[in-house]
């Protein structure tokens, strides 16, 4: 079993109740966390030892540039000095979701992902090619009024399973409450326009 750090400085193995007993690897990255790359691993002790005669040749091979380095530093320092924002990024991960989930009643669109999470992908209701242009056309409509919304984008022959096509909503820590009834407000006016 491998578990992941969240951002909230809890463990999944703590939020899903498993004993760490029962987890041979911990692992996080700092990919998506913090606009950087690499991360850690570590585990017991046939798996740190697994790691550590296979590991070496990566050590040096694909160690992280310097400026990649102090910025996920100071991405760490900014999360340690300032607990509050996970706070508000959490409180507004809910706020999304459920935003998500109103403003899109009634129409095809409807959005998949947990409430927790500051990434949600919304999908559209339809034969694929139809969903492609409904959601390509959510993303141009909302971008002519500034929000900008990215298409989730696959080498779907690559893909082992298939991939519903989607728009990736993203919640900030620093998303006020006037944005996000704006966004919300304007993104039911387009869904339901494009569902019609």
């Amino acid at each position: 079993m491998v578990t992941i750090f969240d951002s909230v400085h809890e463990c999944v193995t703590e939020h899903y109740g498993v004993d760490m007993i029962d987890v041979d690897m911990v692992m996080a990255s700092l990919e998506n966390a913090i606009a950087s790359t690499g991360g850690f691993c570590c585990g017991r002790s046939f798996v740190v030892g697994h790691q550590r005669l296979s590991g070496l040749g990566y050590c040096f091979s694909a160690s992280l540039p310097p400026l990649l380095t102090t910025a996920a530093s100071e991405a760490l320092k900014i999360m340690d000095e300032e607990p509050e924002r996970f706070v508000r990024l959490r409180a507004n991960s809910k706020a999304v979701h459920a935003g998500l989930r109103k403003v899109f009643d009634g129409t095809k669109f409807y959005v998949r992902g947990d409430d927790l999470s500051p990434l949600q992908h919304v999908h559209y209701d339809g034969k694929s090619e139809v969903a492609e242009q409904k959601l390509d056309e959510l993303v141009e409509e909302m971008y002519t009024n500034n929000i900008l919304l990215t298409r989730a984008r696959y080498l779907n022959k690559e893909e082992a399973f298939p991939v519903l096509p989607s728009v990736r909503v993203m919640a900030t820590s620093e998303l006020s409450e006037e944005e996000l009834i704006e966004t919300l407000g304007l993104l039911e006016k387009t869904a339901h326009l494009l569902s019609a």
